[in-house]
């Protein structure tokens, strides 16, 4: 029979939400070597282990560190670069973009007037990990594209690393996967993993190149799919403003293909990414038998609604997702177009829109437990014994009744009451 580890910590608050679990009045944690050993009533566990340090936080709220299972950290600097070139310009403050196509030709504009100046995106990508931290998130799924941040996300990202493949010549997408090969092969510590961007970014034959290597070589994929009514019109039939403007644009001309009258999902299913181990992305415009087929693979999709609402991209099927069995996460996107990187934000927004579907906890277990299934990290996301010790701490002004903790959780700005997050049973500095 195996003994039971010494405990080190015991965490005590109000509140413990082990999210697999009902929510714990008076409830603690009791910690070994950075993981969760028991799960209980304070008095209960104090008693068991008299001799282990105790870290009460009184009246607050503990409950796991959040998942963000979609960030481009790289971009985080976004809003700041916008008003820094448009007061060198003199230029009026740039209005949002009106739809997809014109935000993605706004955002290449910007990259190309910032230049290939690595360290401007290394202090963004470090400023988005922060915010991200500073709002509960523990772990992230983050898309990086700048090579020289792979050194950055290898040693500092908790979660997954995806490198991104974009393009349509044959030499850089060989480039890009190699430049995966690369990173595992220097930092196997870390979870890896390959993004193709999008099925509007890649030919037919790269995407399935894409694919062919990731399930070759066991990598687990993410991909944007579906997330605007443009990318439709370019798969359904090779019309529409990424057609007319954003292939000219890129000098794609020469790349753009006879009507295909496909659907999103159906060019990643035909190039062999719809499987359980490929995250999908935003789904704005998925039809029911796409959500059919998704359910059907075990494939697990990630919502950023707030992200989709910004850019006018529309709203996702989340009834019908729901109704089909859809395991779904949240992501936040980037700064580019999002207003944080704070999942509590995306919760409340979820709420508000979809919380006839989306209740409290099914929004709380898909910011973590489903972010966790999502990034397939398969110890954390829930306060159960064996779990890693990661979670976080909210002390609001006022905490509410029991019965009413799931409606209050998913009010706005309860990211602004994180005052502590552990990994591994450490604390995380916040600022």
């Amino acid at each position: 029979m195996t003994s039971e580890p010494s405990v080190d910590q015991l965490i005590c608050a109000r509140y413990l939400l082990p999210i697999a679990t009902p929510p714990l009045e008076q409830g603690a944690l009791a910690l070994a070597q950075g993981r969760v050993v028991a799960v209980g009533n304070q008095a209960e566990l104090l008693a068991r282990y008299p001799g282990a340090l105790q870290t009460d936080f009184g009246e607050a709220l503990v409950l796991p560190c959040f998942v963000n299972a979609h960030t481009h950290l790289e971009l985080t600097d976004y809003p700041l670069w916008q008003r820094h070139i448009d007061f060198a310009l003199q230029a009026s403050p740039e209005a949002p973009p009106e739809g997809f196509t014109a935000w993605l030709l706004q955002l290449i504009r910007l990259k190309k007037t910032l230049g290939r100046d690595a360290e401007i995106y290394r202090r963004s990508w470090h400023s988005g990990l922060q915010q991200a931290q500073a709002s509960g998130t523990g772990y992230l799924g983050d898309i990086v594209t700048t090579p020289e941040l792979l050194d950055d996300a290898a040693r500092l990202l908790p979660g997954r690393v995806y490198v991104e493949i974009l393009g349509q010549d044959p030499a850089a997408v060989h480039a890009q996967l190699q430049r995966l090969e690369d990173a595992i092969f220097r930092w196997p510590q870390q979870h890896w993993g390959v993004a193709p961007h999008a099925p509007y970014t890649l030919s037919d034959e790269l995407l399935r190149l894409s694919f062919r290597q990731a399930a070759a070589r066991q990598w687990p994929c993410t991909i944007h799919v579906a997330e605007s009514s443009d990318e439709v019109a370019l798969l359904e039939n090779s019309s529409g403003p990424m057609a007319s403007q954003l292939y000219p644009f890129v000098h794609w001309q020469q790349h753009l293909s006879p009507p295909r009258h496909l659907r999103p999902l159906q060019a990643v299913e035909q190039a062999g990414g719809l499987r359980p181990d490929c995250l999908l992305v935003h789904g704005v415009h998925l039809t029911t038998p796409d959500i059919h087929h998704i359910a059907e693979a075990g494939a697990i999709l990630v919502l950023c609604a707030r992200s989709n609402a910004y850019l006018a991209c529309g709203t996702p099927p989340v009834a019908e997702l729901v109704r089909q069995g859809v395991p779904l996460a949240l992501g936040t996107d980037s700064l580019a177009s999002n207003s944080s990187l704070s999942l509590w934000d995306e919760i409340a927004f979820c709420h508000q829109q979809f919380g006839e579907v989306l209740t409290p906890p099914r929004l709380l277990r898909m910011a973590t437990l489903g972010g966790a299934q999502a990034l397939g990290l398969r110890d954390i996301g829930q306060l159960t014994p064996g779990y890693r010790a990661s979670f976080q701490v909210l002390r609001p002004q006022r905490l509410p009744p029991l019965a009413e903790l799931g409606q209050f959780l998913c009010q706005p700005q309860r990211g602004d009451e994180v005052i502590a997050l552990y990994r591994d049973g450490q604390p995380v500095a916040l600022s």
